[in-house]
């Protein structure tokens, strides 16, 4: 294994440090800027533990040997880039870059540490072709404090903030798609059993939050609440399953409940309650639901296009041969409650009567 030595480079990520001329010797801890004084760049790095600790300057760092780190070094080729970011912005262009790279490498390597192994190394380098954008565009500012106010080009220096304000929001509008592309793509990577655990350990904190505030007024360790709104709060959140037909999540919870009921002197909510029907509810949402899943979509032709019941989707959609002028469209949103699909590439709602009957008043057909 390659013995990597403590530089300057790599410090801000090192944790453990070993003496380079006594390889059997323990690790000692190593903190990176552990002991700050006042003033821009007073700060001193610490080697040891405890009382043992003592200060080490940079020019010793060559007599010891890196043990641990906190992260890879993801950034280290770019250190000079860091550098030159800030040349001509700020007196002390080394600690401020060493502080950017620092943060940017701590927050790419949480980043990483998000997202599959198999998506990592296109992200790393697009995180670091984004950053080496953004340094580049920076070097090109400058600080009339650094440079001297005589011959200072403001005009092509404010150009220069305007390119480097583009190029940050750029990288980090880039950034924040790229993460929602790997959430979407780590939630499509999932089984149905997943996602619906997933769903449940939610369901059952917010039941367990909930009994235990109705228990506690009921006891009275809490007073000040209605105790009906929380009953009926929580009927409500399980009722939305059960009308999603979700009836896995709507059995569990009903046993949480009665759980809850059984460790308590006043049950939590009573047998008599309808919390306790939701499950044949939701047993009769799914199976309406797989029913109309299964059949075959309807079209209904008229003057300049056609209607379709997609009951696979559960939408009515209207679909024109050309696309109708600006005012009827207003008015198939605004009166009919008609929205634009780009991904159906129609005008649709959810497949009900209402949506039926709205259809043939707004086409005029009377055999929808």
């Amino acid at each position: 294994m390659e013995t990597i030595m403590l530089t300057k480079k790599n410090a801000h990520r090192v944790t453990m440090v070993r003496r380079k001329d006594d390889p059997q010797s323990t690790p000692v801890p190593f903190r990176w800027r552990g002991e700050l004084r006042f003033g821009i760049g007073n700060f001193d790095h610490l080697i040891g533990e405890g009382d043992q600790s003592r200060i080490i300057k940079p020019h010793e760092f060559e007599g010891w040997e890196v043990v641990e780190t906190s992260h890879p070094g993801y950034l280290e080729d770019l250190w000079d880039a860091a550098y030159h970011a800030h040349y001509w912005s700020s007196q002390n262009p080394d600690i401020v870059g060493e502080d950017e790279l620092t943060q940017y490498e701590r927050e790419l390597h949480a980043d990483l540490q998000t997202m599959p192994e198999e998506q990592r190394e296109q992200y790393l380098s697009n995180y670091k072709s984004h950053l080496s954008g953004v340094w580049a565009s920076e070097s090109r500012v400058a600080s009339a404090f650094v440079t001297g106010r005589s011959g200072f080009n403001y005009q092509r220096n404010e150009k220069a903030e305007n390119a480097y304000r583009n190029k940050c929001e750029a990288f980090r509008g880039w950034r924040e798609r790229a993460l929602k592309a790997v959430e979407k793509y780590k939630e499509s990577q999932k089984t149905d059993e997943q996602r619906t655990e997933e769903l449940w350990q939610k369901v059952e904190a917010d039941i367990d939050s909930t009994a235990t505030t109705i228990h506690n007024l009921d006891t009275g360790k809490e007073r000040g609440y209605s105790r009906a709104l929380f009953v009926s709060n929580l009927f409500g959140r399980i009722s939305t399953y059960a009308k999603n037909g979700n009836v896995e999540i709507v059995e569990r919870a009903v046993a949480r409940i009665r759980e809850w009921n059984a460790k308590c002197q006043k049950p939590i909510i009573t047998e008599r309650h309808s919390l306790f029907k939701l499950p044949d509810v939701a047993r009769r949402v799914r199976q309406k639901t797989e029913e109309t899943v299964s059949r075959e979509n309807k079209e209904i032709a008229f003057e300049g296009g056609k209607v379709v019941f997609n009951y696979a989707e559960d939408r009515l959609q209207i679909l024109f041969d050309e696309v109708p002028d600006k005012e009827f469209r207003e008015r198939m949103h605004r009166e009919f409650r008609f929205n634009w699909s780009r991904r159906n590439m129609a005008w649709q709602r959810q497949l009900t009567d209402n949506a039926v009957r709205a259809a043939r008043r707004l086409l005029k057909l009377e055999n929808l």
